[in-house]
């Protein structure tokens, strides 16, 4: 799938997810740059992202800012970002937030309430005893290169826990490959509506980047299928 239709998509998939309340809230993507060279991203640029976990500060100022693509019905944060290569993925970002508050008191969240408002809220008024710490997950990937070939990170690797804990996978990510991992370990209740997009969000040519040394560690993996 070229760029422009993937964006496309993209955008049919956070709508749909939306009305059907999967998410709370969600950032409409564009695709900037020339064509050959695009990038595909929610109008506020996500950043960088806190490798090993979110304070409840770092949290509400991602809300604030618009810093994501969507936000899950459990409040958890989702981030999308991909630049292209023609129609191949030269690097992407993408990260997962859970939400640092404690899911009963969140539970409790008025819909008239903002997000972020309701966590200042609950954090006035319950303090630390709200927060609950659940660590980021970020894939990120950029093309290797050649006068970088002894860079010891793995050009297509997922961050948790530790900035210093970079686990190889098996290339880059195509959003359908993210979103097939978040639906399958966190949201399964909602495979069934995934599964009527999953075709459809492989967009982005991908190629193993994995090294032989990097196979001989512990690194993540797929079975090829058509997303």
């Amino acid at each position: 799938m070229r760029p422009r239709a993937l964006c496309n998509k993209v955008n049919e998939f956070f709508e749909r997810g939306l009305e059907e309340g999967i998410f709370l809230a969600i950032q409409p993507h564009l695709l900037r740059g020339v064509i050959g060279s695009e990038i595909l991203e929610p109008p506020s640029n996500i950043g960088m992202l806190t490798a090993g976990g979110v304070s409840v500060r770092e949290y509400i100022e991602l809300l604030d800012a618009d810093r994501y693509s969507a936000v899950f019905d459990d409040h958890a944060l989702l981030m999308v970002q991909c630049m292209f290569e023609g129609n191949a993925i030269r690097n992407h970002r993408y990260g997962y937030i859970p939400c640092p508050i404690k899911p009963q008191l969140m539970a409790e969240r008025p819909e008239e309430i903002s997000i972020a408002d309701w966590v200042r809220s609950v954090i006035s008024s319950s303090g630390v005893e709200s927060f609950l710490s659940l660590g980021t997950y970020r894939f990120d990937f950029t093309k290797r290169l050649p006068s970088k070939s002894t860079d010891p990170h793995p050009a297509s690797h997922f961050t948790f826990a530790s900035a210093g804990c970079r686990l190889p996978v098996r290339a880059p990510m195509s959003i359908g490959h993210l979103l097939n991992f978040l639906f399958d370990n966190f949201y399964r209740s909602h495979r069934s509506f995934w599964n009527d997009f999953a075709p459809h969000l492989a967009g982005g040519d991908v190629v193993d980047t994995i090294t032989a040394q990097e196979q001989l560690t512990h690194h993540i993996t797929w079975t090829d299928s058509p997303y």
